[in-house]
């Protein structure tokens, strides 16, 4: 378990302002936010590389606040990799041992494990400077977990790896976390990777958190708007008025009885994948529209279509096989349907 309470660091132009977060014991939490947020600098003040100015770091019940990184039971896998130059991939691997007093049999056996699991055992004589970036990272995953921490730091692990070295090294994470079962700290901005890894995490923005909590409810039940933007709620819209179960949402008149409504709700999000094309209707029913397509974007294996309804534009997310079938483009009639359930207010 780690509890951070209160924590704060401060730089010139830049601070982490009272940030307040619990994970679990044996979670993969991911660390999400905006380029420069903080994510990177609060890794490293769990790590202990970076002291603070103000608040606590407990893991496990002990208060880590004041010790070294050493002394943390965590590592960190950097995003660039940080290998030793000078040393072949055994030597970098073996490298944090001698600070941990690890008996040598227990080396041996966790030295083997890993090498086996991360498929080291032909490039051990290499140098750093002829390994891929897939080769690279599993090196430094392996020199961070041989020393047995209860906590493994991940500074962007995917994102310097072409797409199919991200695919195989976020299952190789994916095995690890749960063999291991140990605690995974990840910072990420890429949502696929965290869809597949992470089980809980925290949004921060300008060195604030902004939310936390499982990962479907950040996706899904966002509490402000910057959150609901960050995730990827296209569609925003302000609630014009509540009457009842009714909600007007723009010139959208929806009966969102399903969905919860609190009194100082002000703006209405739906995601744009939630958005189906033509007169369907979800499991709690749906709000059915007509409108005019004013904008088609291709983005490979899917569009970004936007329909005009009654001067209201709303974006969804179609696949390019439902575009083609229904024969949907620019300046199109089409009908859509708004499922309520996926509705969320804040």
């Amino acid at each position: 378990m780690i509890r951070i309470e209160n924590l704060s660091k401060h730089f010139p132009g830049f601070s982490l302002k009272d940030i307040s977060i619990y994970i679990k014991n044996r979670d993969f939490f991911a660390i999400m936010g905006p380029t420069g947020s903080g994510k990177s600098l609060l890794l490293e003040t769990i790590m202990g590389l970076t002291q603070i100015n103000s608040g606590k770091v407990t893991i496990n019940g002990k208060d880590v606040t004041n010790l070294s990184p050493d002394k943390r039971g965590a590592a960190i896998v950097y995003q660039d990799y940080a290998l030793f130059p000078h040393l072949n991939v055994k030597k970098n691997i073996l490298f944090g041992v001698r600070y941990h007093g690890l008996s040598e049999n227990k080396v041996k056996e966790k030295f083997s494990f890993l090498v086996d699991k991360m498929n080291l055992t032909n490039i051990l004589e290499r140098s750093p400077v002829t390994l891929s970036g897939g080769e690279k990272q599993r090196v430094a995953l392996a020199r961070a977990l041989i020393i047995n921490p209860k906590i493994l730091l991940l500074d962007e692990p995917l994102s310097a790896l072409d797409p199919v070295l991200q695919d195989e090294l976020k299952n190789l994470l994916k095995t690890l976390h749960n063999d291991l079962e140990m605690t995974f700290i990840m910072v990420s901005h890429n949502f696929s990777d965290v869809f597949f890894l992470a089980d809980r995490g925290a949004i921060i923005h300008n060195g604030q958190i902004k939310q936390q909590g499982t990962i479907s409810d950040l996706f899904h039940k966002p509490c402000s708007g910057f959150t609901a933007e960050f995730v990827g709620m296209k569609n925003i819209l302000p609630l014009k008025r509540y009457n009842g179960s009714k909600a007007v949402i723009e010139e959208l008149d929806i009966d969102i009885i399903a969905a919860p409504l609190f009194p100082d709700h002000k703006y209405a999000a739906l995601r744009p994948e939630d958005i189906m094309l033509g007169n369907q209707k979800g499991p709690k029913g749906s709000g059915l529209f007509s409108g005019i397509v004013t904008k088609l974007v291709s983005r490979g294996f899917y569009y970004d279509v936007t329909i005009n309804i009654n001067h209201t534009e709303l974006m969804a997310q179609w696949t390019r096989q439902e575009i083609l079938m229904h024969g949907i483009q620019r300046g199109s009639k089409t009908e859509i349907s708004l499922p309520i359930e996926n509705i969320h207010t804040f």
